[in-house]
């Protein structure tokens, strides 16, 4: 997703540090990005649709905290259940 974005290389820069934790969302993949102390969500950064194995529907939104560090990678299946696999960079649709 980052390569989808004219500055997403100074994020993705940080991407070897980055230490994150599965969000509790019934399994559907999201995690956040941990470690940076006391922070809240900002802004969405970026948006993309694409298909789970079964043809479900995804919503994937990567969203920045107030100082414009990656905060949290959001997946939404769009029937509420777990993620069967991760979609390939080729499979993402700007929403």
């Amino acid at each position: 997703m980052l390569e989808m974005l004219p500055d997403g290389a100074s994020l993705r820069d940080h991407l070897a540090d980055a230490r994150v934790e599965f969000m509790k969302d019934g399994g559907m993949g999201s995690l956040r990005f941990t470690g940076l102390g006391p922070r809240k969500m900002d802004h969405e950064l970026i948006a993309v649709r694409a298909r789970d194995e079964d043809g479900m529907g995804l919503e994937i939104s990567l969203n920045v905290d107030q100082d414009g560090d990656l905060f949290e990678l959001d997946i939404w299946r769009v029937d509420f259940k777990p993620l069967l696999r991760l979609p390939e960079p080729g499979e993402l649709k700007r929403a």
